[in-house]
């Protein structure tokens, strides 16, 4: 039996060291990473990593880069259950920049392909299910509410994380039927801004705004707490979000309180950015 399963996009992303952000037209580097990539990945790995049993559904190709991605899961002690299609697995490309910016070129591949058909609702198990990657899996994106009214019915937890970094690639009205039957939204300040100018329509439920340097606030029951951004050394800034996500869960999971959950997860995102591990 699992804990947490973590449902959504998966791929392999390709990163440069963090550069200087400059006008030149070509920066030389001395390290590329080939690594785990997807919210969803990526949210999982590092949620094993704090010793919680986890679950991967997701989609990759029937090609090199879904075989490496799959070997390199695999590693991180995770349950998996992942479709291969016979098409080419997602790929992101980044360029990271020493002030915590970046710039991804994202080639959605089997994650755009990804559907409910994919997805064996048994197989969504434990006390939290984590979505990640709406934005990007525009052929599951119809089907959430009903594959969220059957986890509901099973009595489990929905944490969601739509990644809106490429803007809004969906209709809002889509977004708040999805939303509505959701218990923990996490968003970065940008994305928020986007979905909605207030949250009313989602008090009584737990709300995370990730405000990057600045730390993060989060909203539970009427009750709203604030931690401070930690001082960091970025080197590896992509996925620094989904840990976050992860570290927050791993602590709202065992009881901890809300306060509490976000320290911890401030604190785990920062260990990611300064590449003192990886995701």
């Amino acid at each position: 039996m699992v804990d947490v399963t973590s449902l959504g996009d998966v791929n392999i992303d390709i990163l440069t060291e963090t550069i200087e952000n400059t006008e030149n037209e070509q920066e030389l580097i001395e390290n590329v990473k080939v690594k785990i990539g997807g919210g969803a990945a990526i949210f999982a790995s590092h949620l094993s990593k704090l010793g919680m049993k986890v679950r991967l559904i997701g989609c990759i190709g029937n090609d090199f880069f879904g075989k490496f991605l799959k070997e390199m899961l695999e590693k991180q002690n995770l349950e998996l259950k992942l479709k291969v299609l016979n098409e080419r697995t997602g790929i992101t490309v980044g360029i990271q920049f020493k002030d915590g910016r970046k710039k991804l070129a994202t080639f959605r591949g089997t994650n755009k392909l990804f559907s409910i058909n994919d997805i064996k609702i048994s197989d969504i198990e434990g006390e939290i299910l984590h979505f990640s990657g709406y934005n990007l899996l525009e052929n599951l994106r119809k089907d959430v509410p009903k594959i969220f009214e059957q986890v509901k019915s099973k009595n489990m937890i929905i944490s969601f994380d739509p990644d809106l970094k490429a803007g809004l690639k969906f209709d809002k009205n889509e977004f708040f039927e999805v939303a509505k039957l959701v218990d923990i939204l996490f968003l970065n300040e940008r994305e928020a801004s986007l979905i909605s100018k207030n949250f009313n329509w989602f008090k009584g439920r737990c709300l995370i705004v990730k405000r990057g340097r600045n730390g993060a606030i989060g909203f539970e029951n009427g009750k709203k707490e604030e931690v401070e951004g930690i001082k960091a050394s970025i080197k590896n800034p992509t996925g620094a979000g989904d840990v976050f996500d992860a570290a927050f869960i791993h602590h709202y999971y065992y009881g901890y309180d809300l306060r509490e959950c976000l320290e911890f997860a401030n604190e785990e995102a920062v260990k990611y950015l300064e590449d003192k591990y990886e995701a």
